[in-house]
């Protein structure tokens, strides 16, 4: 009987001696909770934190952040991609750094000066998007340029939304066709356009209805 509680005993310490060795002592678990909730869990935080940067970075026109990309693992956060100067590589480090969440960065993006046409439309479009003041606010929008194609995503509210958005890329010198895969998930009226909208909407030839 000493014998077999010896062996279980031993096995236990083995057992032990093992978690602790990966680092999975059982006090680090809550109770009810597995490895498997634990890296579920740390999956949706490391998509909540990419989440939080790209969007800083959208909202920093200091960046060109159209070849700019995010990945987060366990909270440790990597750009890559390129930008214009090492002073938006030192902005956009900073930036991401001070998100939530965030245990650590590697900053692999390079430098490339010599940007391509395409890459300089791009910067061009954002430049009229931003002045379009019933795109104002929104944060969804995406534009890729290839060859002077430019092709348009990103969701709206109303479909004079979707319209202002394809007009005024349409206006940006150099580019060649226009694809709009704005998506319109509302189908309010455009009655609750304030005045000052949209007179400016008519200004920029956005034709609306009474």
């Amino acid at each position: 009987m000493v014998t077999v509680r010896r062996k279980m005993w031993i096995s236990v310490a083995l057992v032990a001696l093992a978690m602790m060795a990966i680092g999975l002592d059982e006090t680090v678990l809550p109770i009810g909770s597995t490895l498997v909730d634990q890296g579920n869990d740390q999956r949706q935080a490391d998509a909540i934190i990419q989440s939080n940067i790209e969007k800083r970075l959208l909202l920093d026109e200091r960046i060109y952040w159209e070849l700019l990309h995010v990945q987060v693992n366990q909270g440790h956060a990597i750009l890559y991609g390129e930008v214009r100067t090492p002073q938006e590589k030192g902005l956009a480090a900073l930036i991401a750094s001070t998100v939530p969440g965030v245990k650590g960065l590697t900053n692999s993006i390079i430098v490339e000066p010599a940007m391509t046409k395409d890459h300089k439309l791009a910067n061009a479009i954002w430049n009229v998007l931003r002045g379009v003041a019933v795109l104002s606010g929104n944060d969804t929008l995406k534009v890729n340029v290839k060859n002077a194609v430019v092709k348009l995503e990103g969701v709206v509210e109303r479909s004079i939304e979707k319209e202002a958005a394809e007009k005024a890329v349409a206006s940006v010198p150099g580019v060649a066709t226009v694809i709009n895969l704005i998506e319109v998930h509302s189908t309010a009226s455009t009655g609750n356009i304030s005045q000052k909208v949209r007179e400016r909407m008519l200004q920029e030839g956005v034709e609306v209805q009474p």
